[in-house]
């Protein structure tokens, strides 16, 4: 048939006047020219594939070392085992904190270098100390929850009796340590996240050999959880106790606090601005604005002289109990004068509410200054506390909870787990890994075949070039 083609390529008209086109046509110059194209591609693709057969080898081979090799082995060969996972695992936790954490596995299996991709271990913890913890108590304010009303209705009720001279110091007191009770709360959520982080690093510390010893694996997890959770509650009571610490002793001497004398200073001499503006806005008659306050203040106890009823015969003027129940007051209908020209009938005293509220009469000028100065005094030292507390928080959990689960988990899993009566039940291999170990070696050998046809390729391809 061959012979047959060249003849019909040489006698054909067409074809046998020109040489070129000849010296192309026929099987046996496709073939050639096919097998060369082949070359050329495997030439160039062959570097990729030589690449992924070693890459796969690699992972064979790292999955038969975590598999172990086959056989009985004696009880002190067990336990040589068993202390060296046990370190190994301890190991890799600390690493790992210490962000010196190698290539670990992501939660699809894969393999990869996650201090490429995303934050792990100790980088995890600060980012909790610092992004979550720190700046969600930076957006805590000093007067969150707590009202006007509220502040002015404390200041009144810590004067007792009468009414004071000063500021009474008893109302700061009750308010600024209501609102540093408020960060305890968040210095507990604050444990219990790196609690979490902590169990996810011991997750991520368990070396690939535990696959084959599910028994062990089991009983290791169950080792560092109870671990960190004893070390959960003197981590938790120590954060309550920096609270309890800051509540038990009000440091009104602390640098850092503004003090009562700069807090009057400042109260004033922003009401003195104030009063100025107000001033330089009053219209060139110089007529005297009433402010709002004031006005209110007059309005409630001064009362309007056409109001129904005849206006009390106890003036502002005549001292007494008298003028100051009926000030400005219509005199009630039992307590008008007799009309025959009598002594007045009995005065009777409107009873007494069960509750007393504040918020019926408009703050004066007095009440309105002695709640800015208090108001002044609670943000100075809550945020002389707050700064203490979200320095001091990430300091007690590392110290009572991670550093103290790194420096005790190798001598916890050693005490709770290398027990002779146990190694040998520990140390069972899992049922599927015989199977698992056959289709590896299996795998390698197949790579490595692969592996042998690809070198034998490239040398072929490098001989028909130096030819």
């Amino acid at each position: 048939g061959l012979r047959k083609e060249e003849q019909f390529f040489k006698n054909h008209p067409v074809y046998s006047t020109d040489r070129n086109i000849v010296s192309k046509c026929g099987t046996k110059i496709l073939a050639k020219s096919l097998n060369n194209i082949l070359m050329h591609h495997i030439r160039d693709v062959l570097p990729d594939v030589k690449q992924r057969i070693s890459s796969m080898m690699s992972d064979v081979q790292l999955e038969l070392d975590a598999l172990g090799t086959p056989g009985e082995q004696s009880r002190n060969s067990l336990g040589g085992t068993l202390l060296g996972l046990l370190s190994k695992f301890a190991n890799n936790f600390a690493s790992i904190i210490d962000g010196k954490g190698g290539e670990l596995s992501n939660s699809e299996g894969d393999a990869k270098n996650l201090a490429l991709v995303e934050l792990f271990g100790g980088a995890r913890i600060n980012y909790i100390f610092n992004d979550i913890f720190a700046a969600s108590l930076m957006t805590v304010g000093p007067f969150d929850g707590l009202t006007d009303d509220e502040v002015r209705t404390t200041i009144t009720n810590a004067m007792g009796t009468r009414r004071a001279l000063f500021v009474p110091e008893i109302a700061f007191d009750i308010l600024v340590r209501r609102q540093i009770a408020r960060l305890e709360s968040p210095g507990i959520e604050c444990v219990d996240l790196v609690y979490e982080e902590l169990q996810r690093i011991a997750a991520q510390s368990e070396p690939k050999e535990l696959v084959r010893f599910p028994f062990l694996k089991e009983r290791m997890v169950d080792v560092v959880s109870n671990l960190l959770k004893r070390c959960m509650s003197p981590t938790q009571m120590m954060v309550q106790n920096l609270v309890k610490v800051e509540l038990a002793y009000i440091n009104t001497s602390h640098p850092d606090f503004i003090g009562g004398a700069r807090a009057v200073a400042a109260v004033t001499n922003r009401q003195a601005n104030m009063e100025a503006r107000r001033t330089a806005e009053l219209p060139a008659s110089g007529t005297t604005a009433e402010t709002p306050v004031s006005q209110a203040n007059s309005n409630y106890f001064n009362a309007d002289t056409e109001e129904e009823g005849e206006p009390t015969p106890y003036n502002e003027n005549s001292g007494g109990i008298m003028s100051f129940i009926f000030r400005g007051k219509s005199t009630p209908l039992a307590e008008r004068s007799n009309p025959n020209g009598g002594p007045p009938a009995v005065v009777h005293l409107p009873s007494v509410p069960a509750n007393m509220k504040q918020t019926d009469v408009p703050p004066s000028d007095r009440e309105l200054s002695e709640m800015q100065v208090i108001k002044s005094l609670i943000e100075s030292y809550f945020k002389v506390v707050r700064k203490t507390f979200i320095d001091m928080v990430p300091k007690t959990i590392m110290f009572f909870l991670v550093n103290h689960v790194k420096d005790a988990l190798q001598n916890e899993l050693v005490s709770e787990l290398y027990r002779e009566s146990e190694v040998t039940s520990l140390m069972k291999e899992a049922e599927d890994v015989a199977q698992r170990r056959q289709n590896c070696e299996e795998m390698k050998d197949l790579l490595g075949k692969a592996l042998e046809i690809v070198n034998e390729v490239r040398d072929f391809n490098t001989f028909s070039q130096v030819e």
